[in-house]
């Protein structure tokens, strides 16, 4: 076979070969050129514009439009032949097809054949398994990834408020409370009818107690005791038994005899063991003349203190704790416990000097000495820490879940108060007397606020305690009132009289899991100052209270606490303050410029301000 003929365009001066096509231009003869050189025609310039039809189009736009040339010019080839004559020559392949795609019989042939039939389903089945388990997977990952950690309820006594009833004598007095506890919605009180170690020798003292228990129960109030570890009466069974050597009990108390004796009007007397002084400004020794020896008592003479160093005086005390936590009581709340261990070798104390020191105290002075052997003994860690589990596990309702109070009455001390977990964290009373510098009290509640501890708020009139309870409400920590302190009717009106509306502000996310700020604010009309106390969480609406130690009405300012606007409203107001001004709920007021009525407390919400405000 010929190779497929070609269309060439051919400039070629040389002879044409046979079996190309091509086109080509003739010389021109040598008489044509003759003609043009002899005749000379008379050539002028006419203005008629003769038409060479050179702009003629062949076509109409339109058709124009429609023709598409398609030329690859990869398709293309230039030929040179003969150099010396000029020949060159381009070469487009006709023959050359493009794929234009499958006709519509063959795409019928092809959708009509079983394997691209099943080909097709397995395709169509297998994308909507793939998405069907991602879609599984998203949920999947969804669900079991881990969330944020909610923040930790507050335990019923951290919100509080508990009441220290251990004022009143008797469980007639108790139960009398009862009604104003429940309308100010308390949830605990502290109660001291019960002496510590009569509840081991008397059945008739267990009654009496799960017998109120029952009835503050009925009230929705819950009984945590107060106890005294650290001594008995000389009275008492045990004390007679130890005077006279009887084993157990002689060495229930820290006997010790005298170092020498010195002469009297009524003969010859020891000299105590050493130089101790108790919390009553005495020597702390007491001399027993039928045992011939002196017992030990930090506090009266006819409290002899109990040796918590005999296992067996320990066990006394757990017989204690799980008779009153199985009778139903909330918890205990320990007094005097830093006394409760002592040095066992009694050496002489030594005079505190500098930082705790007491100038003008004499040696006969509680306050003179460092007290390095007498209180905060190392190993009130260990014994703490029992009672502590003890109490949780005798507990009557849900034992062992931590549900139960186990604190100390007095101020914490020593390095055991930081590793003890107490339930809830004991602080001192703070008392605000007037003219006391508010700034010195300030920084000196810094520190335990940082651990939501129990803090309790009095001042010089029991007027004032129940206006401060408000502030204390708003602290981070669980506020103790008095009974004092409660009013005598609660309710819960537009103008937030009584306690029972503060109380239920405890439950607020600002109050259980916000921040704090305790601050000493100015007055605008004088260089005295406020205490105010602003809860606030990112979200949530913020609560600002403030209170006016003074005799006089106060405008406080309270513009420089952080998250506090310029714009406030009145969120509660006691009747003092309700008839001293013109407030009431959601009352407009300007931060700068909060009028407090003497000795009383005003609370306020608002919207805090974001970080970048503050």
């Amino acid at each position: 076979m010929s190779e497929p003929r070609k269309n060439h365009l051919s400039i070629d001066g040389g002879q044409i070969k046979e079996d190309e096509n091509v086109a080509s231009y003739k010389p021109i003869p040598d008489s044509d050129a003759e003609f043009r050189n002899t005749s000379k025609p008379t050539l002028s310039k006419s203005k008629e514009k003769i038409s060479d039809e050179a702009e003629e189009k062949l076509l109409d736009k339109e058709e124009e439009a429609k023709i598409v040339t398609r030329v690859d010019m990869a398709d293309a080839k230039y030929v040179v032949g003969d150099h010396r004559n000029g020949d060159a020559k381009i070469e487009l392949d006709a023959n050359k097809r493009q794929f234009s795609g499958l006709t519509k019989e063959e795409l019928l042939k092809y959708a009509d054949d079983p394997f691209w039939v099943r080909l097709r389903w397995f395709m169509f089945v297998l994308f909507w398994a793939l998405w069907l388990a991602m879609l599984a997977g998203a949920i999947a990952i969804i669900i079991r990834a881990p969330k944020c950690a909610a923040p930790v309820p507050r335990a019923w006594y951290e919100k509080g408020p508990l009441v220290d009833a251990s004022t009143l004598d008797t469980y007639d007095e108790l139960e009398s409370e009862l009604p104003a506890l429940k309308g100010a919605n308390v949830p605990g009180i502290f109660s001291d009818v019960t002496p510590t170690y009569e509840v081991l020798d008397s059945e008739d003292v267990v009654t009496k107690f799960k017998e109120f228990v029952a009835k503050a129960k009925e009230y929705g109030v819950r009984v945590i005791v107060d106890l005294t570890p650290n001594f008995v009466s000389t009275a008492h069974t045990w004390f007679q038994l130890s005077v006279n050597r009887t084993a157990p009990y002689d060495t229930y108390f820290t006997w010790a005899k005298g170092r020498d004796y010195v002469e009297t009007d009524s003969g010859s007397v020891p000299n105590p063991p050493n130089n101790w002084v108790s919390t009553m400004n005495t020597s702390a020794w007491e001399w027993n003349e039928a045992r011939k020896e002196f017992y030990l008592h930090q506090y009266g003479s006819d409290q002899p203190d109990l040796n918590f160093h005999n296992p067996d005086v320990v066990k006394e005390f757990d017989k204690v704790l799980r008779v009153l936590m199985k009778a139903g009581a909330a918890g205990v709340r320990l007094h005097k416990v830093r006394q409760m261990l002592v040095n066992q070798s009694l050496p002489d104390e030594l005079m505190a000097i500098g930082r705790g020191s007491s100038p003008g105290a004499d040696h006969l002075n509680y306050a003179y000495w460092r007290h390095k052997y007498t209180a905060d003994q190392p190993a009130l860690l260990t014994l703490l820490q029992q009672w502590a589990e003890l109490v949780d596990s005798t507990a009557a309702v849900n034992p062992g879940a931590g549900e139960t109070v186990f604190t100390v009455a007095e101020e914490s001390g020593g390095k055991w108060t930081d590793e003890l977990t107490l339930r809830p964290r004991a602080a001192a009373a703070f008392r605000l007397r007037t003219g006391r510098d508010l700034n010195a009290l300030v920084k000196e509640m810094q520190t335990p606020l940082q651990r939501w501890p129990a803090v309790q708020l009095t001042s010089d009139s029991e007027s004032a305690d129940a206006e401060l309870a408000e502030l204390a409400l708003l602290l981070p920590a669980v506020p103790v009132l008095s009974v004092t302190q409660l009013p005598a009717a609660t309710n819960n009106t537009a103008t937030g009289e009584g306690l029972s509306q503060m109380v239920a502000l405890r439950e607020d996310a600002s109050i259980e899991h916000g921040q704090f700020s305790v601050a000493a604010v100015p007055s605008r009309q004088s260089s005295k100052q406020l205490l105010a106390c602003a809860r606030w969480k990112p979200g949530h609406t913020g609560y600002v209270a403030v209170y006016n130690p003074w005799d006089e009405e106060q405008r406080a300012n309270v513009t420089l606490m952080a998250s506090v606007p310029r714009a406030l409203t009145v969120y509660h107001v006691s009747n003092t303050v309700k008839e001293y001004t013109n407030y009431t709920t959601n009352y407009a007021v300007s931060s700068d410029n909060i009028l407090v009525p003497p000795k009383s407390s005003v609370v306020l919400s608002y919207v805090p301000k974001t970080v970048e405000e503050q």
